[in-house]
């Protein structure tokens, strides 16, 4: 057995050293918001468009129409393309395409701003709403319209007049794989309002219609095999045929929502309390509903707006940025230093993990950490 004499045995005089630098490293999470304390710093780059130009997310682009010209921007700000329509447009945006309408002049765009389409449909366009291959419109008085459908080349694959008849189209929008096309549409003439929703195989007939009620809809989602459809009371749930799921609706009075995403088979709904959703937003609570899970969480502060990027939350008051896990217990916060001046306003986010936050009349593009 070996022995140690004693001048041999090793010497720990600096024996404080190794609790320094874990103190040292402790100090440096905590001031960089690991354990939700002090803020970190965030960059956040100025954008060339204003709050007033219709500033729309696509994809991981940014779209703003100055009143006669579409442009489109990347996440840093660089110009992408640009289209010019003339005053008095519209737009909406999909995953990949892009429908402008001015009068009666209908133009088709995909991402890169190439155009398939551009033509003079029978009447004035309402409105327009693209997918992944067809582009739906709204066309004729307002009371009593025809729908048409398109596909990206302008060729018309589906027209319905007959199911508007005393009604004004409210809202459509494509679903599963852009084979199928809802609507909604209010009876303007019932005895009480009542919103319809049609439902369509695109090029080949109706496939349901339901009557939804008096509640105002505001909002449909379809996520795995279901259409969410979102009133001002409830959320209600049907198949492709306008049947409803039974015990599946989910009473949200009260409850405004703000943001979606699509997890797994279910729709990951985010809300915030309809007098907190005003012109001018105080937001300080939160509600997630997730297939049969229903979360509620307090922000740290009145915030502006909030989102979901991903499972995550987030949400921007004036000066700070919070985020947490949707299973998480508190927020972490994170400083907005790059921005001088308060953020007045959530626009969106992008594909990428980019929000558009205003301060004012500037837009500003915040990657989130």
């Amino acid at each position: 057995m070996q022995r140690y004499q004693t001048g041999n045995r090793p010497k720990f005089r600096n024996y404080w050293v190794i609790p320094a630098v874990v103190l040292l490293v402790l100090l440096v999470l905590y001031l960089s918001g690991a354990f939700g304390g002090a803020a970190r710093r965030l960059s956040a780059r100025k954008l060339r468009c204003v709050v007033t130009q219709q500033v729309t997310p696509f994809g991981d682009r940014v779209l703003c129409y100055d009143g006669t010209t579409i442009f489109c921007l990347s996440a840093n700000g660089s110009e992408l393309w640009k289209y010019m329509v003339g005053t008095g447009a519209g737009f909406s945006v999909s995953d990949s395409l892009v429908s402008v309408w001015v009068g009666e002049q209908l133009h088709i765009l995909d991402r890169n701003g190439r155009v398939s389409y551009n033509d003079r449909l029978t009447d004035t366009i309402q409105f327009a709403r693209p997918g992944t291959q067809y582009v739906a419109a709204a066309v004729g008085d307002l009371v009593g319209p025809t729908l048409m459908v398109k596909d990206v080349n302008g060729l018309g694959v589906d027209s319905e007049t007959v199911a508007y008849e005393d009604k004004i189209i409210l809202d459509m929008g494509f679903f599963e794989n852009g084979e199928y096309l809802w609507t909604t549409a209010l009876d303007v003439y019932g005895v009480a309002p009542m919103t319809v929703m049609n439902i369509f195989r695109v090029g080949a007939m109706s496939t349901g219609e339901v009557e939804l009620g008096e509640e105002i809809t505001y909002a449909v989602l379809y996520a795995g095999d279901k259409l969410n459809v979102v009133n001002t009371r409830q959320i209600n749930r049907y198949d492709y045929r306008g049947t409803i799921t039974p015990n599946a609706s989910q009473l949200v009075y009260g409850w405004q929502l703000i943001d979606h995403n699509m997890s797994g088979r279910d729709a990951l709904m985010l809300f915030a309390p309809v007098m907190q959703t005003t012109q001018e937003q105080r937001i300080t609570e939160l509600r997630v509903l997730w297939g049969n899970r229903d979360m509620r969480y307090t922000l740290p502060d009145n915030c502006v707006g909030a989102g979901l990027r991903g499972n995550t939350l987030f949400a921007f008051s004036k000066d700070t940025l919070y985020q947490a896990d949707v299973s998480a217990q508190r927020f972490s916060a994170v400083r907005l230093d790059d921005i001088r001046d308060p953020v007045t306003g959530f626009v969106g986010r992008l594909s990428n993990g980019v929000a558009l936050v205003s301060s004012g009349m500037d837009v500003y593009a915040v990657t989130l950490p």
